[in-house]
């Protein structure tokens, strides 16, 4: 998932940098709420969770939602085996949602940052419950040639039960890519 999010940063650079002058020029408030207000929907997309593509669907309106975001990775860092399994079992439909901070218009794409935002849920193994919390922070961007969407996610910290998981060697992240308007 490091290498998605390298070529992800990287893309974003190289779109940057092949503007001309007519496109870097001053978006109005008009121009982003419109951009905005087009991208405002549902789209499905799939994400990979233990190398099998997951179905998630991301909404955009006043906030971005996310349902059904695998939380295998997470689990993974505090769980293993059949009570790995057992903990993602319980976690049912997993929502996550995030506002919107900032956002940059380059030609017809348009990168919507979201807020860094604490998602939590619960999980349990041997009839106790445990709750799992992640800071995660999150990318859209919006091809609005193309009526897509890709969303690249990452976890910043990760706790259960106050146990922190250390991320500093081993990222968790996702990458939605190409969902398509439902």
């Amino acid at each position: 998932m490091k290498s998605f999010r390298i070529v992800f940063s990287a893309m974003l650079i190289m779109l940057f940098m092949a503007c001309s002058d007519d496109e870097n020029r001053e978006v109005t408030v008009v121009d982003a709420q419109k951009a905005y207000n087009e991208a405002k929907g549902t789209y499905a997309g799939v994400v990979l969770d233990e190398n099998v593509p997951s179905k998630v669907y991301v909404t955009i309106g006043d906030d971005l939602t996310i349902k059904y975001l695998p939380v295998t990775p997470l689990l993974s860092r505090f769980f293993s085996g059949t009570e790995l399994d057992e903990a993602v079992a319980s976690v049912k439909g997993p929502t996550f949602s995030a506002p919107t901070v900032d956002m940059v218009l380059v030609g017809s794409l348009m990168y919507v940052s979201m807020e860094p935002t604490d998602w939590m849920f619960t999980a349990k193994v041997g009839g106790v419950e445990y709750r799992v919390s992640a800071l995660l922070s999150s990318v859209l961007c919006y091809s609005r040639a193309y009526d897509k969407i890709s969303v690249s996610i990452n976890v910043d910290e990760l706790f259960c039960e106050g146990q922190k998981a250390d991320l500093s060697s081993n990222s968790i992240s996702w990458l939605i890519d190409e969902a398509t308007r439902q």
